[in-house]
């Protein structure tokens, strides 16, 4: 370069962009997006290293006699611009994250390998030894390489490892008071210079037209800085009123601002559905919102808002508002109150939430709960929750009362029930609940419950599994009803049952008795006397003989008819022949009497069948039979009876006409009635399946007690 060149200057003023892009903090405002802020930078830091520059390097320049002090100069100051550069990106090094620290580290790099090479390239142009090629040359094209690699490297970065954040705000402000703080320094080497008596004029001139040029420039740039910056937030504010309006219209709230001295209270928000105020600002006297609150609250409102004051701790009430038409709205607010240096109250700043579905639901909620109570009440049914993971149960107020407990007593664990039910019935809701928590299989169960005073209660337990959203069973949840009277009346109707079917069996052995004893031997005598009569006449005519002959033949289907109804009504031949057997034999005569075809089959049955079952599975078969003979339409049946270790089954089938289930449920005849009430009397159990015009197939199932048992019931 030749010397005294105008490169010179671009080449110290060429790294005040780089100052100025660094001033801008872009790991703080990499997403603002202001472009002025960045060329406002970049005036500051040109007006104030200009004035550097001009004051103390640029007047030895233009003087040719003072060529050495320039190049000295220019070195200094150019070196200082340089370590400037290294201690603001070094500084932020410190202070940032990554990936933030590695882009500055590498710039913190470049800029000091800039800064020596340069400073030796300088010092050898000044002594006049400065060669192309040299060290120092090859630091200074590696800094401006390595300075070219950083932004590319840095754009190759994930957007999500570079994301930053936004300024606070203050960066404006500080780099405007930077500037002010730079005039003010400005103007000490102008006063100096205009008192300074021995000086050259034309220094002193250059040095104050730069000084107040610079001045101008700082001043000039700062007002437009504040002015921008104002303007700006001026914006970011009117913006978040608007968000701070929609946000509090859409969530239903309004907020107030109070002057406790002034007693001014200013609202805003969504007032038209809190108040009804067709607005969404209002300016009154606190007295205007203490009318509003509903007489029945106004005492707790106000005296929470004493309370947080005298406290300095938040506000925060639940109450109603009324409007002068009698609409009645709930509000939640929340506040605080603040206060001078001297602890007095000064505003009172807050939100208020309309809650009026919120409360209408929870009155709803709890009408429900209330309705559900009374219902439980009166069905003596109780509802219970179980939450497995913490051993927590949850009994409703019925339970407790089936229960025998007091709902405000301690609440019941899992653990717990062991001394809630009988060793029998708590080992069958044990096996219950844990296959319900294994595959979430619902349970129904009729448990012995025993009272916190010792008496005890019959409840049917129902319980199902509730599932997540994964499908797993985190919790159970059930009912438990009182059916210890039930219970009773049904024993109660048991034992009529019991009676009234020991007193038909009783008059069944009565009526077969005089069947068999009076009857049936009457007969036989008359039949006997018929066959005398016609062997002690034998004179008698064809004709007379013939109809002797008929009535001694239809007394004699009198006599079969006579003992087979005595051997339906009672039959002896169970205590000696077996259950099977003399259903075989009734299958067989009854057949043949009514010409029908009755298949019986039969395996399996145990060596000793108690009596009971013995008469209630023959009662069966009989009804069974007579039924399908009057109603299927068919003459064949199908008759099974076969036994298992603890149970003995018995079916009768036919393919007739069959009937509906439902119909046959909602009135059935009293066939079914008493084949039922048999069966349960044995604790047996009875089951019909059949359709219209696909038969009938009744299915009877009898538990038979061990042999030892009958051995030692019947000794």
């Amino acid at each position: 370069m030749p010397d005294n060149s105008i490169a010179d200057t671009v080449l110290f003023l060429h790294l005040v962009p780089v100052m100025a892009a660094i001033a801008t903090f872009p790991h703080r405002n990499g997403s603002d997006g202001k472009l002025y802020k960045g060329i406002l930078n970049l005036l500051f830091l040109l007006f104030f290293w200009s004035f550097l520059f001009g004051y103390t390097v640029l007047p030895y320049r233009l003087s040719h006699a003072t060529v050495p002090s320039y190049f000295v100069r220019f070195d200094i100051l150019y070196f200082l611009e340089n370590l400037a550069l290294i201690l603001a990106v070094g500084f932020l090094m410190f202070r940032v994250q990554p990936p933030w620290k590695s882009v500055y580290f590498h710039l913190f790099g470049a800029s000091t390998l800039y800064a020596l090479s340069s400073a030796v390239a300088n010092i050898a142009i000044d002594s006049g030894g400065y060669v192309n090629g040299k060290l120092y040359g090859l630091g200074l094209t590696a800094s401006v390489c390595w300075a070219v690699w950083i932004p590319l490297r840095a754009r190759r970065l994930p957007a999500a490892n570079v994301a930053v954040s936004r300024s606070d705000g203050s960066q404006g402000s500080q780099v405007s008071v930077w500037a002010m703080l730079a005039v003010v320094m400005i103007s000490i080497p102008i006063v100096w210079e205009l008192f300074k008596r021995n000086g050259t004029t034309g220094l002193s001139t250059i040095r104050l037209m730069v000084a107040i040029s610079a001045m101008v420039g700082l001043a000039s740039a700062a007002y437009i800085k504040e002015y921008l910056a104002k303007r700006e937030l001026a914006s970011v504010v009117g913006l978040a009123n608007d968000r701070l309006r929609l946000a509090m219209e859409s969530g239903k709230s309004v907020g107030w601002d109070w002057d406790v001295k002034s007693g001014r209270d200013a609202w805003f928000g969504d007032l038209q559905t809190m108040f009804g105020i067709p607005s969404d600002t209002y300016v009154g006297h606190v007295e205007d919102f203490r009318r509003r609150v509903h007489p029945d609250d106004r005492g707790q409102v106000w005296k929470a808002v004493s309370d947080a004051m005298q406290s300095h701790q938040p506000y925060v009430a639940e109450f109603r508002i009324l409007w002068p038409d009698g609409t009645v709205r709930w509000a939640a607010a929340n506040g605080r109150f603040y206060y001078s240096r001297h602890g007095h109250p000064e505003r009172m700043l807050g939100v208020a939430v309309d809650i009026t579905e919120r409360k209408q639901a929870e009155a709803a909620l709890r009408e429900r709960e209330a309705e559900l109570t009374e219902a439980q009440r009166l069905a003596q049914v109780g509802s219970w929750q179980w939450d497995p993971a913490t051993d927590t149960v949850i009994w409703s107020e019925e339970l407790y009362r089936i229960a025998g407990r007091d709902p405000n007593s301690p609440a019941v664990s899992f653990k717990d029930h062991p001394r809630i039910y009988s060793p029998e019935s708590w080992e069958r809701l044990r096996q219950a609940v844990d296959e319900a928590l294994r595959s979430g299989t619902a349970y129904e169960l009729e448990l012995e419950m025993i009272r916190s005073d010792g008496t005890t209660r019959w409840v049917r337990a129902r319980g199902e599994a509730q599932r997540n959203t994964a499908g797993a069973v985190v919790r159970l949840r059930g009912t438990a009803q009182d059916i210890t009277e039930r219970n009773l009346a049904e024993e109660a109707l048991s034992s009529v049952n019991r009676r009234a079917i020991e007193a038909e069996e009783r008059e069944h052995n009565r009526i077969a008795k005089d069947l068999h004893e009076d009857i049936g031997q009457r007969l036989a005598l008359l039949a006997i006397e018929i066959e005398q009569l016609k062997t002690e006449a034998p004179d008698q005519t064809v004709e007379v003989r013939s109809r002797m002959d008929a009535v001694w033949r239809r007394t004699l289907e009198i006599l079969t008819d006579v003992k087979a109804s005595a051997h339906e009504l009672h039959s002896p031949r169970l205590e000696y022949l077996g259950i099977a057997e003399v259903m075989r034999c009734f299958c067989k005569e009854l057949g043949e009497r009514k010409r029908m075809v009755i298949d019986f089959k039969s395996h399996g049955l145990p060596r000793l069948v108690p009596p009971d079952i013995s008469i209630c599975l023959f009662r069966v078969l009989q009804e069974a039979l007579y039924n399908g003979m009057e109603h299927s339409g068919v003459r064949q049946f199908e008759v099974q009876l076969w036994g298992t270790p603890d149970e003995i089954h018995l079916t009768v089938a036919d393919s007739g006409a069959g009937f509906d289930l439902e119909a046959a449920r909602q009135g059935r005849g009293l066939g079914l009635i008493r084949m039922e009430e048999r069966l349960k009397l044995v604790k047996g159990t009875f089951s019909i399946e059949s359709e219209p015009m696909r038969g009938t197939r009744i299915h009877a199932r009898e538990p038979l007690a061990s042999e030892s048992d009958f051995i030692r019931a019947a000794g």
